[in-house]
């Protein structure tokens, strides 16, 4: 725990905090800053008279240390090692996306961090956690105008519940289009609240969600073009071979009630 140790003690340094810690949640801790990590875990901080200078410096953190945040919760919950059910699940979502003409497709639960499955195309999306926690501020503003939120360039002011994360949009804007990870995070929070099918279009990106097996959802990306009754029709026929699949794949430890936590308090 040495390198955990010194890591909140950095963040107490840096953020002027009086207490930090880690821990795995469901969702943010209230009252306090808080930035995702991966994997459901959680790093915050006691700070008097927080700004979002002091989130964006948290974020930013976060995002160097991830590592050390995860090797020292070793015990954290994460997916079980590569099954033959779980090869099976992509090779029948990578054909489900060549027959419909989409971009990827994921199957996720709708509380867990846990990505069961995903089509080759769709492996970018690694961190479903934090995809699920930003996605559910992002609403329904045009990726362009939350990228010029993030670049500092769009009035007025971005909304005060999506401002905290701008910084952490922009850096994983880098790697993925913008348009791509801003719909395909949005739609992975909408889709956790959402109990049957749904569609949602933006732009020339469209977003296909089926329920599956109670707690699943099968998301199925397009971009440009696609025909939406063959989509429908295809999904519909691919959803047994799927749900069977996903309910193949080896159990995964259930997320903990309340949180499990690591603390650090800055001496006096």
């Amino acid at each position: 725990m040495q390198a955990l140790d010194r890591l909140l003690a950095l963040v107490c340094r840096e953020l002027g905090a009086t207490r930090a810690w880690i821990e795995y949640a469901s969702a943010p801790a209230t009252d306090v800053v808080s930035a995702p990590v991966r994997d459901g875990w959680m790093i915050c901080a006691d700070v008097d008279d927080a700004t979002d200078d002091t989130q964006a410096l948290l974020e930013g953190l976060a995002a160097s240390f991830d590592r050390v945040l995860l090797e020292a919760a070793g015990d954290a919950p994460t997916p079980a090692q590569p099954s033959e059910s779980g090869e099976r699940l992509r090779e029948a979502l990578d054909v489900l996306v060549s027959k419909v003409g989409a971009h990827a497709a994921w199957v996720f639960d709708e509380r867990s961090p846990v990505l069961w499955g995903a089509s080759s195309d769709g492996n970018w999306l690694t961190d479903l956690g934090r995809a699920r926690v930003i996605g559910q501020t992002l609403g329904d503003h045009p990726p362009q105008l939350i990228m010029g939120w993030a670049g500092g360039q769009q009035l007025p002011a971005a909304p005060a519940e999506l401002a905290p994360h701008l910084p952490t949009i922009a850096a994983a804007a880098e790697s993925i289009p913008a348009e791509r990870l801003i719909t395909t995070w949005a739609a992975v929070g909408e889709a956790s609240t959402q109990a049957g099918a749904w569609a949602w279009d933006r732009g020339s990106l469209h977003v296909r969600v089926r329920p599956l097996a109670g707690i699943y959802r099968l998301l199925v990306l397009f971009e440009g073009e696609f025909s939406p009754l063959h989509a429908e029709t295809t999904i519909n026929r691919a959803l047994p071979v799927i749900e069977r699949l996903v309910t193949d794949h080896p159990p995964v430890d259930p997320t903990p009630k309340g949180a499990r936590i690591h603390a650090f308090v800055r001496p006096e």
